[in-house]
């Protein structure tokens, strides 16, 4: 595999992740119409969805980021990105997922049971007051702040295959690798757009 397309591993196991350690436990739950176990396991279940959704999404961040800086340069067959800077980066998403998901073990925020008491996460109820400025971080640095560097990041890709096309009078002469590029482009939205799930798994309750 190419570097850049290790992130990608990177999301599969994420999503993965959350899809072995959380869906059992939820579905035997909701198949027993309660939680099952106590305040441990509704921790546990809540670190772990906070835990693999923003590994996912800085996972999304960081392929919209290395898929600009590659794309400023379609016509170079060298490596922009190399495969020890990739690792780097993977790593980095999941230190920085489990810095926040630790944070409510430590007092910053909290995990809880969602409204219909059939799986936990972050008990947004309760930080209206003592967790208000978690709530207001978690927003800025793992969904606001994310979402627009994806949309800019992007956005610059179309725009450069714009003027890419732009700059070349016949369509025969435009070469594979911006070909290449303008299905990236398409297939990096669909993915961005159906792994946009992930954010769902932080912000709105499991169930």
């Amino acid at each position: 595999m190419k570097p850049p397309e290790l992130l990608s591993v990177n999301l599969a196991v994420t999503d993965l992740g959350a899809a072995v350690a959380m869906y059992p436990l939820a579905v035997a739950s909701a198949w027993n119409h309660r939680w099952l176990g106590g305040d441990t396991t509704c921790i546990y279940y809540g670190l772990v969805g906070f835990f693999f959704g923003t590994a996912s999404i800085m996972t999304l961040t960081v392929m919209a980021v290395v898929r600009f800086v590659v794309s400023l340069s379609l016509q170079s067959p060298k490596e922009k990105i190399s495969r020890r800077n990739v690792k780097l980066l993977c790593l980095w998403t999941w230190l920085y997922a489990l810095l926040w998901a630790c944070f409510p073990l430590l007092g910053w925020g909290r995990y809880g049971p969602e409204s219909f008491g059939l799986s936990c996460t972050l008990a947004w109820g309760e930080m209206k007051e003592q967790g208000f400025s978690f709530v207001i971080s978690v927003f800025s640095f793992n969904l606001l702040g994310p979402s627009f560097i994806i949309l800019c990041c992007y956005f610059g890709i179309a725009l450069k295959l714009y003027i890419t096309y732009k700059s070349l009078d016949n369509i025969n002469q435009i070469p594979n690798i911006v070909k290449m590029h303008r299905r990236l482009l398409i297939v990096s939205g669909l993915l961005t757009f159906n792994s946009f799930n992930s954010y769902r798994v932080v912000f709105v309750t499991p169930s």
